[in-house]
């Protein structure tokens, strides 16, 4: 745990300091109504990196900084002047269009690059895993200056302003998602940018309060994606992005419990649940009639959770074959656990095996592979067979539960119509 603790922090307080600086950002974009600003940005300094890295500049040097920079304040002269042009085309097109077009020419320049592929994903997801202290010694005086100059001239910025404003949001707003994006990735500094702020101002009504919700959210879905990419070893920027997808899923469904009427809240929540059961029973129900030997997920997760399911209609003999085949499975699997973890025990306690015993074990594993192989379709096969048989009866059942989930209030709709049909005209 300390090792953990230990390796993350650096990562944890740089995604705070991001935070910090994209939350309040993130509510200016979501005033102005344009959402995608970050995008266009972020894909515009990705496009400076990108003819950086072109030139032989390396990634992480101060000539690719000031490549994407530069071309970020040209981004934010022409978004400037967007305002304008807003009377008759969306603002919000044109920032569509920058976007595009930006990521296009990326895509043209790394065409032919030997490592274009690797570098285009370094854009797009980061590596905020490797940050630490030297960044937050660049960022913080840097992101710091912006909000103070920010906080000088609120007044003028939340307003619309004239030309030198939209240019003086738009050029600081640049500098940070230059600075931002070369951390942690275009993906990764749009949910900073958005989520949060989007929480903020789901739950909050003045700017202060805003600020703290989602400063607040911020940290806590930051800390929540690091620890999920470190246990489950996942790449860092897209485990933060999903963990900031699901905080916004959660938000949106506590906002009617928490600032709406809970009761109505309530009956319709249950009301949604019922019906996507009864549409996932009614579906499980067809693709059992139509094809008993596919893959069925709903039955399948039944079984897996209650294997004693399968009793309702294997035969005796189907249930001994499946639990044979199973139990050999098991064991050729445990097999093969056992001799890859001495492989791996030998060779991290420096004691290398010769060729010959590499070549045995590899022998040993894919035989086993080959074995569990055949013991799962011979599992397969039996499964499907005895599905095959009770497919009609099955289907039926399915389709009765699903009448029965369903909610009260449309069922009594169904039979009040048939009354009214009976009934003499």
């Amino acid at each position: 745990m300390n090792d953990a603790l230990q390796f993350l922090w650096p990562s944890f307080l740089v995604a705070v300091v991001l935070v910090g600086i994209h939350a309040y950002f993130g509510i200016q974009v979501l005033a102005r109504k344009v959402i995608f600003v970050d995008l266009a940005l972020a894909q515009i300094a990705a496009l400076g990196a990108t003819v950086a890295f072109m030139l032989g500049h390396p990634a992480q040097s101060i000539a690719t900084y000031g490549y994407s920079l530069t071309f970020t304040l040209l981004a934010a002269v022409l978004l400037a002047f967007t305002r304008a042009w807003g009377t008759r085309v969306p603002q919000e097109a044109l920032i569509g269009v920058i976007y595009v077009v930006a990521a296009a020419m990326a895509i043209l320049l790394i065409d032919r690059a030997p490592q274009g592929a690797e570098h285009l994903k370094q854009i797009l997801t980061g590596n905020i895993i490797t940050s630490g202290l030297n960044e937050l010694a660049v960022i913080v005086p840097l992101y710091a200056a912006v909000g103070l100059l920010h906080w000088l001239l609120r007044r003028h910025m939340t307003g619309m302003g004239s030309l030198v404003w939209e240019f003086l949001f738009y050029a600081t707003f640049g500098i940070v998602v230059t600075s931002s994006v070369a951390i942690a990735g275009v993906l990764l500094v749009f949910s900073f940018l958005i989520i949060p702020a989007a929480i903020g101002v789901m739950f909050g009504e003045l700017l202060s309060r805003q600020l703290a919700i989602g400063w607040i959210v911020g940290t806590f879905v930051s800390a929540a994606g690091l620890a999920a990419s470190f246990a489950f070893d996942l790449p860092t920027g897209a485990a933060m992005v999903c963990a900031f997808g699901v905080s916004l899923a959660l938000a949106g469904m506590l906002y009617p419990f928490l600032r709406d009427n809970r009761r109505w809240a309530m009956r319709s929540a249950i009301s949604t649940a019922r019906w996507i059961g009864a549409a996932i029973l009614a579906g499980s129900a067809l693709q059992l009639a139509a094809a008993p030997r596919a893959d069925q997920p709903l039955i399948d997760m039944a079984e897996y959770a209650i294997p004693s399911l399968r009793a309702l209609y294997f035969t005796r003999a189907e249930a001994t074959t499946f639990a044979d085949a199973s139990e050999h499975a098991e064991r050729y699997r445990r097999e093969a656990e056992q001799l890859n973890e001495m492989e791996r025990r030998n060779r991290t306690q420096g004691q290398a095996l010769d060729d010959f015993s590499v070549a045995r074990i590899s022998s040993f594993m894919k035989s086993y592979g080959e074995m569990r192989k055949g013991e799962q379709f011979v599992m397969g096969e039996v499964r499907a067979r005895a599905r095959e048989r009770v497919r009609w009866g099955a289907s039926f059942g399915l389709l009765a539960l699903s009448v029965l989930v369903a909610p009260v209030r449309w069922r009594r709709h169904q039979s009040t119509d048939k009354t009214n049909k009976q009934l003499p005209r």
